[in-house]
């Protein structure tokens, strides 16, 4: 209520013996401080109420007047007609008179040790093959099917893409048009670098509704930390609020809502900061959405990207250590835009089969999840490190701004033609085969995509049935 009106340059009279109750005997007091979810406050037009009722009757929701705005710029609070607050609404508002807390912030004393971490000290592998299983088959990275199939993806008969690409598809019934959803963030990035790795949060929630040919336009967030009256959590959350608006400033995405969660602590130690993005992108035309697995023996995967080999803050790295080390990923926020930008018009240019971003897991898992779901083909690819680079880096490290994508071979010279006229590497990489294998540089990692597939889909499912 305070909102609306300050928001409005007005007041509003309210009568609290008006607002549906759960609980008999609530004071005003509770009633206005309660956090009751799944409520919305609606101004409507008078005269138009019962319009507003017949609607809300449809859909079996309860909805009540209780009260009306006013001229004078004053929120006035009754209980039974008595009034119990009478205050004006710029008092209660940030940006208004409310008072601003300024806590005590200090950077955590872990990142001393986690960025001192040398990366080459740790040797390049000589089992790719078994580091790859292991990778499918960590909960972080394996399928989430067990969970999702136990809920209704097409609500409504609406969706037009939902575990088939980087993001869902939701059409917007009458129009041509689609919303393009998606939420994400690695919280082992924020917990390394809390301002870089929200941006990396932002960043990945775009680039995977950009994978489904939509623009992003909007955003809102579940910021996820421990107790903020500790100042090493409360510079986390300084830290990572800060990184989602530099973000969303240079993707043009406002934050439209979005939610706080603090005091997620075990007795030991608290969640790793986890500041959820959720991203809507809008499609002009739904049914031009792409998927993100290839089609066809024949289809060439691009990397749209650099060919990088940065292992920090990887899955691939924190297994290998023990424990996340190191610092957040390579990223560079004008070079994510200008990779979004091409995929958008490459998509746009007709030329796109599947895209697929690169992203837990590296470049090899992307590989192998752009694979359709049936198994029976598999991939060749060869790529060739830079002088001073590891071949485990450029297969396992998760470096940001990559992306994946199927075209014919037809229009691999249109697609690199797009990116190099936009300032962005193109690599081709290899082909989709028949052969049901997952090939790259001649056999140096050699797996048959049926295993494979048992490592990435049985993880989540045995671990809930306690047989691992």
């Amino acid at each position: 209520t305070s909102e609306m009106s300050a928001k409005g340059l007005s007041g509003m009279s309210v009568e609290l013996s008006k607002v549906p109750l759960r609980e008999s005997g609530m004071t005003g007091y509770e009633i206005l401080l309660s956090e009751s979810q799944e409520r919305m406050l609606f101004v409507v037009e008078k005269g138009r109420e019962q319009d507003v009722n017949k609607i809300f009757h449809k859909w079996d929701l309860h909805a009540e007047i209780i009260g009306a705005v006013e001229d004078v710029q004053r929120l006035s609070v009754k209980v039974n007609g008595h009034e119990v607050a009478s205050i004006p609404p710029q008092s209660l508002v940030l940006g208004g008179d409310a008072p601003v807390y300024i806590r005590e912030t200090r950077e955590p004393a872990y990142l001393s040790d986690t960025r001192s971490f040398n990366v080459s000290t740790v040797p390049e592998t000589s089992d790719l093959n078994g580091e790859f299983l292991k990778l499918l088959s960590h909960p972080s990275i394996s399928s989430k099917r067990w969970v999702y199939e136990q809920y209704d993806s097409m609500v409504r008969t609406n969706s037009v893409l939902t575990n088939e690409g980087d993001a869902a598809v939701i059409r917007v019934k009458g129009t041509a048009k689609g919303l393009a959803v998606k939420t994400d963030c690695n919280a082992r990035y924020v917990y390394l670098n809390p301002r870089k790795g929200a941006q990396i949060a932002v960043a990945e929630s775009a680039r995977n509704v950009v994978c489904v040919g939509a623009k992003p336009v909007a955003i809102t967030n579940c910021l996820n930390f421990g107790n903020p009256y500790d100042p090493e959590v409360y510079w986390q959350f300084k830290e990572t609020v800060l990184g989602i608006g530099e973000a969303c400033r240079h993707f043009e995405t406002p934050v439209t809502g979005g939610n706080v969660s603090f005091y997620n602590e075990s007795p030991d130690t608290a969640v790793y900061p986890t500041p959820v993005i959720g991203m809507l992108g809008i499609l002009e035309d739904a049914s031009k959405a792409i998927g993100g697995r290839a089609k066809s023996v024949g289809d060439v995967i691009l990397l749209i990207g650099r060919l990088s080999d940065d292992l920090n803050g990887s899955q691939y790295l924190t297994h290998r250590v023990g424990k996340a080390v190191g610092e957040a990923p390579e990223f560079d926020l004008k070079q994510e835009k200008a990779v979004q930008q091409a995929v958008l018009a490459c998509i746009g240019s007709g030329c796109v089969i599947a895209a697929h971003d690169v992203s837990d897991g590296g470049l090899t898992v992307a590989l192998f999840e752009m694979l359709p779901g049936d198994r029976k083909l598999g991939c060749a690819m060869h790529i060739r490190p830079a002088t001073g680079q590891r071949l485990d880096g450029i297969l396992f490290g998760e470096a940001q701004s990559r992306i994946l994508i199927a075209v014919d071979r037809a229009d691999v010279a249109s697609v690199r033609k797009i990116c190099g006229n936009l300032g962005v590497e193109s690599h081709e990489l290899g082909t989709i085969t028949g052969t049901g294998e997952m090939v790259i540089n001649e056999g140096l990692l050699r797996v048959r995509t049926e295993t494979a597939s048992e490592a990435y889909e049985g993880t989540i499912g045995k671990l809930m049935a306690n047989e691992l």
